[in-house]
């Protein structure tokens, strides 16, 4: 299966001078600098860990366009998480550390996910370089004046920092941290702040909880439009899907949201090509294969097509421009040059380019493999494509795929190939889904995205019936109105044959067959039957499923 959020594996060293540290650009929270405790380096098994989780947001933002800040742990319990001026360093503070842990490990591990995450898009997104430039240049009439608008970004950097670090953590895998209020409380209640602040040095408790609401808003709609973006991509819907993701790119820049939107461009472009020169799967490091409807007789298409596919190589270019060693973004640009019949550059890419950290990327490996053999067979030389896709030692699907379309075998059948039957979720059945917008029209919650497309919502907080689900419209100007059908997390209903959350993803296969279409998440995978989604969690389980339906 294909990775839509790739993690490039990344050593954070710790090289930080904590004797004489300069004060903090960013700080998680803020107190008066007479209670402010010296800084002690802190190493051990609490490092570790969450040096771990450093790392792993390091690898996930994916941007290598800046030195990355070292990592520091420290025993004073001065600002929870921070940012040194400059961006050289973050830190985490032992006291928050145990604060968040005490929440158990996972929830515990997303909040210090969600606080790192918070620091790192202050470096990203340079919220320090005016308060450093002011620092710096306080003798300068421009200095004095920009250290006056430093109060003035505060507010709109700390939500961004908020809600884009959360986003971040969810990228990397952590479940969405909707306890920052909580949180917040805790750690006022155990930091050492005065009864009463007259330095106006750090905000109330009551502000930041305030502050804290709206950035998990934010940071919710952003991961709905990503998780719903990823399912219209799953299903086919490339053209609405593009658009979803160009909206988080509004946002969020990150190598795998450009990697991803190329992605999704080429399987466009696939739509104006010809059943018959779409025998092979293409091994895109997105996993969606190609839908059963085509575009034959298109001929004056070929120049829109052609498009598209130069459109999805600038997407790879701009992966590829954040992390120069990000190989998936070099075998999604060869399979855009294999579109285009530019065989050579294909190759190159596939052969050579995509061959970078082989030990990081498998899987990228095996698949590049993959558009090898299928330049071979363009080259007319079968037996040499089929004898190279039997030597895989792990063949992915698409592997299997082409190899048996090559061979001219065909798969065993299942005991159900049609797939699963739509059933109802909370009560709502399938064939009233498309229903559902005329009935609760003033329960919906709407979003424009672009002014292009118009996006509704309903879930508990508007629908008392809609206990464990949310309801989904997608209305596109250009297609047929997309309405979804989502569990939430553990769900106790269960499907139309009887399966339930935890169902092994080898039983639904026996049952079903392989999905026409599949997608890996950062959370597991989505698998895509006619009528029904299957959310697979990590473990390979089933964790949560939706009914579409067009209108």
């Amino acid at each position: 299966m294909k990775t839509l959020i790739l993690c490039l594996a990344f050593s954070t060293s710790l090289a930080l001078h904590l004797c004489g540290q300069p004060r903090n650009a960013f700080s998680y929270i803020s107190k008066p600098a007479e209670l402010e405790q010296e800084m002690e380096e802190l190493v051990g098994e609490k490092y570790e860990n969450a040096l771990a989780i450093y790392n792993k947001l390091v690898e996930t933002k994916g941007d290598r366009r800046f030195p990355v800040p070292a990592f520091a742990m420290t025993k004073a319990a001065n600002n929870a998480a921070f940012l040194v001026y400059g961006g050289t360093q973050i830190g985490l503070e032992e006291k928050a550390y145990d604060i968040c842990m005490s929440l158990g490990e996972t929830q515990g591990e997303a909040a210090i996910a969600g606080l790192l995450g918070h620091e790192l898009v202050h470096y990203y997104e340079k919220h320090q370089w005016r308060s450093s430039f002011a620092q710096a240049y306080t003798e300068l009439e421009i200095g004095r004046r920009l250290r006056g608008m430093v109060d003035q970004d505060k507010v709109n950097n700390e939500t961004q920092a908020d809600y884009l670090g959360g986003f971040l953590a969810y990228s990397a895998g952590y479940p969405v941290f909707d306890q920052r209020a909580a949180l917040l409380a805790k750690i006022y209640e155990e930091y050492p702040f005065p009864e009463v602040d007259t330095t106006g040095a750090y905000p109330s408790l009551k502000d930041r909880q305030a502050l804290a609401k709206k950035s998990e808003e934010k940071l919710k709609e952003l991961v709905t439009i990503f998780e719903v973006g990823n399912l219209l991509a799953a299903i086919g819907r490339h053209e609405e899907a593009r658009v979803f993701y160009k909206h988080i790119l509004i946002d969020y820049q990150g190598r795998e949201i450009y990697n991803n939107l190329g992605v999704i461009t080429v399987l466009e472009a696939l739509e104006y090509f010809p059943e018959s020169q779409r025998a092979y799967r293409l091994p895109l490091e997105l996993d969606l294969t190609f839908g059963a409807g085509g575009r034959d007789g298109f001929g004056d298409k070929i120049e829109k097509r052609n498009k598209l596919l130069r459109e999805a190589i600038s997407y790879f270019n701009n992966a590829i421009g954040m992390d120069p060693d990000y190989a998936p973004a070099y075998l999604n640009k060869a399979c855009a040059y294999y579109m285009l019949e530019d065989n050579n550059r294909a190759r190159f890419y596939a052969g050579v380019e995509a061959q970078r950290n082989a030990q990081q990327y498998p899987k990228t490996i095996t698949d590049a493999k993959v558009l090898l053999a299928m330049l071979d067979v363009r080259a007319g030389d079968t037996n040499k494509a089929i004898q190279q896709l039997e030597q895989l030692e792990a063949p992915s699907a698409v592997a299997t795929y082409n190899l048996n379309q090559m061979k001219g075998t065909t798969a065993a059948t299942p005991n159900k190939p049609d797939g699963p039957d739509a059933y109802d979720i909370d009560g709502v059945e399938p064939y009233n889904l498309t229903a559902f917008d005329r009935q609760y029209r003033h329960q919906r919650r709407e979003i424009q995205l672009f002014e292009a497309l118009d996006f509704r919502i309903w879930s508990k907080a508007t629908v008392e019936q809609l206990k464990n689900s949310t309801v989904y419209m997608v209305k596109s100007p250009n297609n047929s109105n997309l309405y979804l059908h989502l569990t939430t997390a553990g769900y106790e209903g269960e499907l139309y044959d009887g399966f339930k959350v935890g169902t092994s993803r080898s039983e639904l296969v026996e049952y079903y067959g392989e999905p026409k279409t599949s997608l890996e998440m950062p959370t597991g995978e989505i698998m895509v039957y006619d009528e029904v989604l299957l959310l697979l969690n990590q473990k390979g389980q089933l964790a949560r499923w939706a009914n579409y339906k067009f209108k």
